[in-house]
Parts: C-alpha cells; sequence; structure tokens
C-alpha cells in the first residue's frame, strides 16, 4: 500500500510536472531574455494540454493537463488525467506556490506547510532558493492523517534552454527542483524535477528522476521523461 502511494505520488508530480538532454539555446533574440516574470512564464488561466511521455515508465501514453481555477482567491488547480491535482496558490507579488498534492488513485493528499514556491514572482537566470517543512499525507474521505515527515526543497541555478518535442521547439528557461521527503524512518524519497516553461505558453517539457530509499528494504528507481504533444 505504502508503495503503490509513493508509485502513485511519483505518476502525477512527474508529468506536472527520466533524465532528458536537452540542446543547446542558439543565439537569437530569445536567447537574450535576461529575466521573466512567473505570469508570464506559467500563465495561471483555464487552459488544457496534451502531453506524452517520451521516454521511461509509461513510454507512449499520452496525459490531459487542465488547468482551472479553484475556490478562493488566487487559488488553482492543476488536474493530469486520472492521477492527481495539484494545488496552487498566486500570491500578489505573482509567486506560485505549491500548497498540496491529491493522488487520486489513492485517495490520499499530501499537504505542505509551509507551502512550497514552485516559482518566485522574478524569474531570473543563475537564481536559487531552498525551502524545509512539513509533508502531512490525509486521507481525502476520512482526513485522517496517515503519514508525516519532513521535506527540503531546492531550486538550482535557472538556465535558459532551447526544447524540441512533438508540439514544435521552444526557446524558454529551465527550472531545476530536488526535493526530499523524509517519512519518519519509513522511508527517504528524493525526486529531481526539471522543469521546461516557455513564457506565454507554461510548461513544455519535463525530465525526473525519482528515487525511494527504505531502510533494510531494497529501493527503486524510476525516470521519465513527457513533453508537450499540442
Amino acid at each position: 500500500m505504502y508503495l503503490s502511494y509513493v508509485r502513485a505520488i511519483l505518476i502525477g508530480t512527474s508529468l506536472c510536472t527520466a533524465e532528458a538532454t536537452l540542446a543547446e539555446t542558439p543565439e537569437s533574440p530569445a536567447s537574450t531574455v535576461q529575466e521573466v516574470e512567473a505570469e508570464e512564464l506559467f500563465p495561471l488561466v483555464p487552459s488544457e494540454n496534451t502531453f506524452e511521455v517520451v521516454d521511461g515508465d509509461g513510454e507512449g501514453r499520452q496525459v490531459v493537463m487542465e488547468l482551472s481555477s479553484a475556490d478562493g482567491e488566487g487559488r488553482w488547480e492543476v488536474r493530469f488525467g486520472d492521477y492527481n491535482i495539484l494545488h496552487l496558490s498566486k500570491l500578489r507579488d505573482g509567486s506560485v506556490l505549491l500548497t498540496g498534492l491529491d493522488v487520486l488513485t489513492q485517495g490520499q493528499t499530501v499537504q505542505y506547510e509551509p507551502p512550497v514556491v514552485l516559482l518566485p514572482n522574478r524569474i531570473v537566470p543563475d537564481r536559487t532558493w531552498s525551502a524545509s517543512g512539513r509533508a502531512t499525507v490525509v486521507n481525502i474521505e476520512t482526513q485522517e492523517v496517515e503519514h508525516t515527515g519532513e521535506y527540503q526543497h531546492r531550486v538550482m541555478p535557472i538556465t535558459r534552454e532551447r526544447y524540441v518535442t512533438p508540439a514544435g521547439d521552444y526557446e524558454g528557461f529551465l527550472v531545476p527542483l530536488e526535493q526530499t521527503i523524509d517519512l519518519e524512518a519509513q522511508a527517504v524519497i528524493r525526486l529531481s524535477l526539471d522543469l521546461g516553461f516557455f513564457p506565454g505558453k507554461g510548461l513544455v517539457k519535463r525530465s525526473m528522476k525519482f528515487v525511494i530509499d527504505k531502510p533494510l528494504f531494497f529501493g527503486s528507481t524510476t525516470r521519465r521523461t513527457a513533453e508537450l504533444a499540442h
């Protein structure tokens, strides 16, 4: 049950959210952009896009990403098929926070306290930031707490990149994330996630590596690459 729960989080987060090889950005007007606002990089407006898993677990599968407003000012939901729902909150300065993750396949939700900064209000190349807090796993139906642990979240230096996807070529920004969740000696989850954004379009590509370390048991490693299909 626990391992199934972890894999469900993996599937949902990675699609938002295998190691990918990104081509070097050629000299062009787009590559001279030094910074961009979060609102331009990841527009929070009702939309629907299809992603294709091009490498790794689930290769060949297509998943619809739906972005819609939620109850409460500045709150949004990103739904990935029947896998999960990401709960986002947009601050007045434009920053985008990840407040929770519904794992629909397991009937569970992961709550972050404090919320994780997914994107700051202004994206600047080479900028980094980090955060830590509590991660709580709650049963959606009963609202009972099932697991708790500490999370560590870090964003590595942001760079400008060129992406080649089934939907076309894009020159945008690579936002690399690293997150560790220590579930009180039951397991340690390590997630490396590269998010590729194109200004005005949003997410166009992601590269993920997910590792589960369990004391006295064999761990597991999963990789997956998803690209914008249309």
